[in-house]
């Protein structure tokens, strides 16, 4: 059996459609695999998505498989989604060829992207394979991050261009609860690390986040349009480029009633998961007892997981999210380039959902991530129990 890779157009929308319910049924949780607006979108946008389509050239050209690079050329970085074959042509290869043709293109044949991230499902080990034998590190795991028939754990991997996890910057001041995940890390990256690790060269720093005599409450604003131009509005272009994701647009802003704080966020209302954007005043200004209040206000509005994307250089933000509750759960190498050299960033991220691993399937390369993952969540909630009574006589 023939197969044909081709860089998907208008004409191919209802075979795209068909392909992600034939995969999914209603259970898709991207919308862009399900909107046809938004499909329509992507195809007339080469500036930022490179769409392939996989066709059997046996069978009148019949489309099955399908896959979605988005990538942002101000930042260089992409994304890799949507990864889906037609039953009856699993197991075949179809979703290799899909990841690596996108990936030569926009690695090799182009110079626009310097790294492309994906994330994969964990029921089974077979799309974690695919995207390892076409290149891309393991970078940790996303627990309990999405919603599809159940609440799913996610790895996190990344492909890069040749030389450019050698040009990153190192990293000399780090928290220590940090340190576990970015020695598997670099382990797995071998000599591309960002941790110094010359003797007393990293040192580990903890930042004390203090009571706010202000007590806020906060109120939620799920408004897609007025978030996004409110967003632009307060932060400038330059600063958006440099300091936030590209490939998540807020929807949810989160402002305090008794100060001007304003949180910007994306979240999924299919499946409740939430991903920080930014702010408009550094987190540690909010105050220990106000985090910990908005992290209870975000749980009782009914978001099942939090994540947040941080410098991995910016101490102090890192530390206000670790004393609440969030832990390391990967590392992106390589996100944002500043003065020649890579700088790396970190997620953090919570769920709200008890951790469940059964049932799990992943590569070795991810063995190191789970285990301290574990081991971090068994330090936070139960190491850290301290049994108080009468002493016996």
């Amino acid at each position: 059996m023939d197969f044909s890779i081709i860089k998907a157009t208008l004409v191919d929308i209802p075979d795209i459609l068909n392909i992600y319910y034939r995969v999914y049924k209603n259970d898709y949780p991207l919308s862009i695999g399900t909107n046809p607006d938004e499909i329509k979108d992507a195809l007339l946008s080469p500036d930022r998505y490179l769409w392939l389509i996989a066709k059997d050239t046996t069978n009148q050209n019949k489309s099955i498989g399908s896959i979605i690079f988005h990538f942002d050329k101000c930042s260089r970085t992409g994304k890799v989604m949507g990864v889906a074959v037609m039953p009856g042509y699993q197991g075949r290869g179809i979703a290799g060829l899909l990841i690596s043709k996108g990936t030569q293109i926009l690695l090799e044949q182009e110079n626009d992207i310097d790294a492309l991230y994906t994330t994969t499902r964990t029921v089974s080990v077979a799309s974690q394979l695919m995207f390892l034998k076409n290149g891309y590190y393991s970078l940790g795991i996303f627990p309990n991050a999405h919603k599809i028939h159940a609440f799913e754990t996610l790895t996190f991997m990344g492909c890069f261009r040749k030389n450019v996890l050698e040009n990153r910057q190192y990293i000399y001041t780090i928290s220590p609860k940090l340190k576990p995940l970015l020695k598997i890390s670099n382990r797995i990256l071998g000599k591309k690390r960002c941790l110094s690790q010359k003797k007393n060269e990293s040192v580990c720093v903890t930042y004390d986040l203090k009571f706010s005599p202000v007590e806020n409450d906060f109120e939620f604003v799920l408004a897609p349009q007025f978030v996004k131009k409110r967003f632009q509005k307060t932060f400038p272009k330059e600063f958006r480029d440099k300091e936030f994701t590209p490939f998540e647009a807020p929807n949810l802003l989160i402002t305090a009633t008794e100060s001007d704080f304003e949180l910007y966020a994306h979240l999924s209302q299919k499946d409740h998961y939430c991903a920080i954007i930014g702010t408009n005043q550094e987190i540690e200004e909010l105050g220990a007892n106000n985090l910990k209040r908005l992290i209870f206000k975000m749980k009782d509005y009914g978001i099942n997981y939090i994540e947040v994307l941080i410098r991995l250089d910016n101490d102090k933000a890192i530390n206000c999210f670790l004393e609440n509750q969030f832990l390391p759960s990967a590392i992106c190498p390589a996100f944002k380039q500043e003065d020649n050299q890579y700088m790396d960033f970190i997620f953090l991220s919570r769920t709200m959902q008890p951790l469940d691993f059964s049932g799990m399937q992943v590569s070795e390369n991810f063995k190191g991530y789970i285990d301290q993952y574990v081991k971090s969540w068994i330090d936070m909630h139960v190491s850290s129990l301290e049994v108080v009574g009468d002493k016996k006589n």
